[in-house]
């Protein structure tokens, strides 16, 4: 899939995850194509023994995120994150 990422400005997400996690594992390996070829800098959170993000995450996880926005959660969808970039943009 070829992804429109609007401007080349860095554009920094956010990917809550746990440690085993298969889920995380899937979304991190279809995130990455994405990430050089749309300027993404992807930092990794790991929720494993914080009590806040486990609340927050906990069942959710893998989450991917842009500013505050959520863009994934479970699985990753490249059209969903083509939209907020796109957004992100002011396309």
């Amino acid at each position: 899939m070829v992804l429109n990422c609007g401007d080349v400005s860095m554009k920094q997400l956010t990917l809550y995850l746990r440690s085993g996690c298969h889920l995380c594992e899937a979304m991190e390996a279809e995130l990455q194509p994405f990430i050089t070829s749309c300027n993404l800098d992807v930092q990794r959170i790991f929720i494993d023994n914080n009590n806040e993000l486990e609340q927050l995450y906990g069942h959710r996880i893998p989450v991917l995120m842009y500013k505050q926005q959520l863009v994934c959660e479970y699985f990753f969808d490249p059209d969903v994150l083509q939209k907020v970039m796109s957004r992100a943009s002011g396309k």
